[in-house]
């Protein structure tokens, strides 16, 4: 679909007159999400699933990309679909760029499910970066574990130029296995990628969303008050990056929230149908009282 002069790839679930969901993915693409929920909440709702501006099945792009432009997209997409308001429900980085469009667009949104939400990536880093060194020096490497604790130490925010990223991934598989609750599930999750069949290029096209770090290191704890709409916080229990400050500071607000017992930071697939039971108790609940 031309969404403001570039192909969108967008999935889409259930029946379009039913009440309509917008997902927003994280770094990485919905793919798997989609293949999880996008069934189970068609039973109910219409859910709308774009691969966002340079990722997997949209079109690659040599813009750089950052949350406005992200936005911008979503509200075209809407507009195209003939959609008057959406419920959205962002995963990931994508529950920032919820926060954000929940607020610049409030006619346009009428609920909002964060699912295991990365509001502060500098709250989140100092919460993991510990973790991170335990894991060098458990494999010999006190340098970077040093390096680790000195970042998650540091007297100003971090930001993207300290690329805490690379320290999380140079972990290898143990940095893969924080995210799950049952690390034995993530063969079988990772295997569903696989089965897309989407080229190595395809899956490369992430990387073309890490400018957006800039905005992901922007905090949005202190914009979560704001919301207007009704929201929902989804957090599994082993999540690493959904980080306590940003569960405390969210609890402020007095809005639901709920943890997932047997989760990690996919409680849609590790929990599957217990997800879609309560996204959708949840959505239906919001739309009788806007009634």
């Amino acid at each position: 679909m031309k969404i403001n002069g570039t192909n969108l790839y967008v999935d889409q679930y259930g029946d379009p007159g039913s009440q309509p969901l917008l997902f927003i993915h994280g770094h990485g693409g919905g793919y798997h999400w989609t293949q999880c929920q996008g069934s189970r909440l068609g039973r109910q709702l219409h859910v709308i699933a774009p691969d966002q501006r340079g990722v997997l099945r949209s079109d690659p792009t040599d813009l750089e990309i950052r949350m406005d432009i992200l936005i911008d997209d979503f509200e075209e997409l809407r507009r195209r679909l003939g959609i008057e308001q959406w419920a959205i429900l962002g995963h990931s980085a994508g529950g920032n760029y919820a926060v954000e469009y929940a607020i610049r667009h409030p006619d346009s949104v009428t609920a909002v499910v964060f699912d295991c939400p990365c509001w502060d990536f500098d709250a989140n880093d100092r919460y993991r970066l510990p973790i991170f060194a335990d894991l060098y020096d458990a494999a010999g490497d006190p340098a970077t574990a040093a390096r680790c604790r000195e970042l998650a130490a540091l007297p100003r925010r971090i930001t993207p130029d300290d690329k805490t990223y690379e320290l999380a991934f140079d972990l290898g598989e143990a940095f893969q296995d924080l995210s799950w609750y049952d690390p034995s599930r993530r063969p079988a999750f990772e295997q569903l990628g696989r089965d897309a069949g989407f080229t190595e290029e395809m899956w490369s096209r992430a990387y073309s969303h890490l400018p957006t770090l800039a905005d992901l290191y922007t905090s949005k704890l202190d914009r979560l008050a704001d919301i207007p709409q009704p929201t929902l916080l989804i957090e599994g229990i082993k999540d690493p990056a959904t980080d306590p400050l940003s569960v405390h500071t969210y609890r402020t607000t007095g809005r639901p929230a709920i943890t997932f017992p047997h989760s990690g930071h996919f409680p849609h697939y590790e929990e599957p149908d217990h997800y879609a039971e309560v996204v959708l108790e949840f959505l239906s609940v919001t739309t009788r009282r806007g009634r």
